[in-house]
């Protein structure tokens, strides 16, 4: 049973305070259908030959037989610990101060109520006997435990936690403030404001959210995160105490406290449950105070695959055989925040298995590769991605990625390098594959330069992927089908919100897609005065697959919706 509010949860404790186990861990996992017979059968065997193997759901973790989540909650389930929906308790504010935050964060818990004499805390691993003890010598109290989803646990800590935060923030009264060095330090340096800048960044990381704004209004400031490529207002802060926090940001990012007046970029890089993170910051003065965006670069993190992004088999195969010659260059298009790094990675990823020399030329580096050398642009200092490739064609790499093709110079050093042996992936702001031909003409590379490098063009975007826990009948208004040319009972789902998903009724990104691969058909129409219709039109007879076609596709099967395919289509 699971338990959403503090009656269910007294009654449950009531009930079952002192019952006996009355299932064996192995049969409610297989109830539950998270092991199979034969997975369950060779993990008893494995404990009757050798009983000092450990349990029998340490031997499934071991043989990959089940997940560490799935086994604690079974644990939970056959000692009937109660198992709590946090997203809908109704929390005791004031008994936060029993556990701090730290505690809370470290080792995955969250006060709930009083018992009796007892605490109740939410546990990620309720049956870890040491962590009880010391939350009950923290609090001063017995401890009753009882199972939260980790993840639940986490959203929990970020929003109470970070409300009392809030509270306690120190307040400028003052629109625009004289303040001394002195005091702006004093501000910044404030307890509740550390707190609440180390509980946004701790809050932002565990909702995978790429970007963090703080924008002032005339009233107050909002908290806005970007999650799946879309702005969601977090909370709102009192306008008075905005000095505070981005005097606190501009500390931690090497910038000017004391100049409100111009804009600044800073760079600053942090450690989050050992992963670290890489975060971009930028201040810039509005009429109602400064406005903060801090992008979060999670450089540890793992790379996916190309079937993980969302290519089929097929798209995966033409890309690996463009990625796999041994001289060309690659492209992959699309507006900022289009994936288009990621895919780079993948591609790279690829490429690392067959033992080639790797250099990487970026700004910024988003993900650090072990076996590749990466190197970091510098403009402050003149270390451009012309400069950069001049000085790496001397360490001999058969494959280059340039992290962005911005002018006319980094684009001819490119098709230099690839006209000189070697295999160039890079990255243009463009909207189509075809376009990209007559973009790289505009910038000013010669015809027979494209002709003789260009080997193909992906061009992308990221959907929103339904969530599949609360899929519905979408409603598609009119003008939607009318645009894509589809037939009036043709039916598709949409996420309509649920727990799993915080009532967003997406989870994550997929990339659509369209791939042009550069044949001699194609060949022969680039020359100065082409138009990108032509290419278009050559490169469907060829085989390419629009990027509309392939996200209608994802959405027939439910994996996105029709308004995503609507919202990224290419006309």
């Amino acid at each position: 049973m699971l338990v959403t509010d503090k009656t269910q949860l007294v009654s449950y404790l009531k009930r079952h305070g002192s019952d006996i186990p009355e299932k064996m861990l192995g049969q409610i996992l297989l109830e539950r259908g998270l092991v199979t017979n034969a997975q369950l059968d060779a993990a008893l065997n494995l404990l009757r030959r050798n009983p000092k193997a450990g349990r029998l759901g340490q031997i499934l973790l071991s043989i990959d037989g089940i997940k560490p989540s799935q086994l604690k909650q079974v644990i939970a389930e056959q000692l009937q610990i109660a198992e709590v929906s946090l997203d809908q308790f109704d929390f005791d504010a004031s008994l936060l101060t029993s556990l701090p935050e730290e505690i809370a964060r470290e080792y995955q818990v969250m006060p709930l109520m009083e018992h009796g004499e007892c605490l109740v805390v939410a546990c990620a691993d309720p049956t870890q006997h040491e962590l009880l003890h010391l939350l009950s010598f923290i609090s001063g109290k017995p401890i009753e435990a009882v199972y939260a989803d980790p993840s639940a646990i986490d959203r929990a800590v970020n929003s109470h936690y970070g409300a009392v935060t809030v509270e306690s923030l120190p307040e400028n009264e003052k629109v625009e403030p004289v303040l001394s060095i002195q005091q702006i330090k004093a501000l910044a340096e404030d307890k509740p404001t550390v707190r609440f800048v180390d509980n946004m960044l701790e809050d932002a990381i565990s909702r995978r959210a790429s970007d963090i704004h703080l924008r002032p209004g005339e009233k107050d400031v909002v908290v806005q995160f970007r999650i799946d490529g879309m702005l969601q207002d977090i909370r709102h802060i009192k306008r008075s105490t905005l000095p505070a926090i981005v005097s606190r940001i501009k500390i931690i990012g090497g910038m000017n406290i004391a100049e409100r007046r111009l804009p600044q970029d800073g760079r600053y890089m942090v450690k989050i449950a050992g992963r670290t993170v890489d975060l971009r910051l930028s201040i810039m003065p509005t009429v109602h105070g400064e406005s903060v965006v801090m992008r979060i670069l999670d450089t540890g993190q793992s790379l996916k695959s190309l079937e993980q992004l969302g290519f089929s088999e097929t798209d995966a195969a033409r890309f690996r055989r463009l990625i796999s010659l041994n001289q060309g260059i690659v492209l992959v298009t699309g507006p900022t925040g289009s994936g288009k790094s990621t895919t780079l990675y993948a591609a790279i990823n690829d490429i690392r298995q067959t033992g080639v020399n790797i250099i990487t030329v970026e700004d910024p580096v988003e993900y650090q590769i072990e076996g590749i050398r990466q190197i970091q642009v510098r403009s402050s200092i003149g270390y451009t991605f012309s400069r950069a490739l001049r000085h790496i064609l001397r360490h001999d790499p058969d494959v280059i990625m340039v992290g962005e093709i911005r002018d006319q110079e980094t684009a001819i050093m490119a098709s230099e390098s690839a006209l000189t042996g070697h295999l160039v992936l890079s990255t243009l702001h463009t909207n189509s594959a075809a376009s990209t031909v007559t973009r790289l003409l505009e910038i000013g590379i010669a015809p027979y330069l494209v002709n003789a490098t260009l080997i193909g063009v992906l061009a992308q975007r990221l959907a929103r992927r339904n969530c599949k826990h609360c899929l519905v009948d979408e409603d598609v208004p009119d003008h939607v089908r009318q645009g894509l040319g589809l037939d009036p009972n043709e039916s598709f789902k949409v996420g309509k919100g649920c727990n799993q998903c915080n009532d967003r009724g997406f989870a994550g990104r997929i990339a659509v897609y369209e791939l042009l691969e550069v044949t001699a058909s194609l060949r022969r129409l680039i020359k100065p005065a082409v138009a990108a219709q032509d290419i278009e039109e050559q490169a469907r007879m060829d085989g390419m697959r629009p990027l509309t076609e392939g996200a209608l596709e994802l959405a027939r099967q439910g994996i996105i919706s029709l308004a995503e395919v609507y919202r990224v289509r290419l006309e």
